[in-house]
């Protein structure tokens, strides 16, 4: 049993890379990435250890199903169950997504969140120093043409 798990666990491992070259494509897409990701390394760590898909889900209180749909990537893990997941599978709870974080992949786009006008970090003190004078000249030039 236990070289046919190697051999399982290594089909698995030749799984990831391909699944990890559609991260970044769209947010719909990074979500479909993490769930196959997070499922493939669930599968890993439970053969590693040896265990069924039942003993696993009576350890959470879940059913088998949910677990191979948890593995398959079709549903998404709470953080109560990823808790208890860790904890029985004995590996910290990093390790599910480790194959996204070690490669540099982000969750956040920054670009997609940066506004465009927003130029405050191309504003030094002086600058705004010097519109506020300007503003108030023009202020006062407006208040003396009254």
């Amino acid at each position: 049993m236990y070289l046919k798990n190697q051999d399982k666990i290594a089909e698995i491992s030749h799984l990831i890379p391909p699944n990890l070259n559609m991260f970044g494509v769209s947010d719909h897409q990074n979500d479909k990435v993490l769930k196959k990701i997070y499922g493939l390394q669930l599968k890993k760590m439970r053969l590693m250890r040896g265990y069924t898909q039942t003993r696993v889900a009576k350890a959470i209180n879940v059913t088998f199903q949910q677990i191979q749909k948890y593995e398959k990537g079709i549903n998404s893990v709470s953080i109560m169950n990823e808790l208890k997941l860790a904890e029985f599978l004995k590996c910290d709870r990093n390790y599910f997504v480790q194959p996204i974080t070690e490669n540099g992949y982000k969750f956040i786009n920054k670009n997609k969140y940066v506004n465009k006008y927003d130029i405050s970090s191309d504003i030094s003190d002086s600058h705004i120093v010097e519109a506020h004078e300007y503003h108030r000249r023009k202020r006062e030039k407006n208040d003396n043409q009254d």
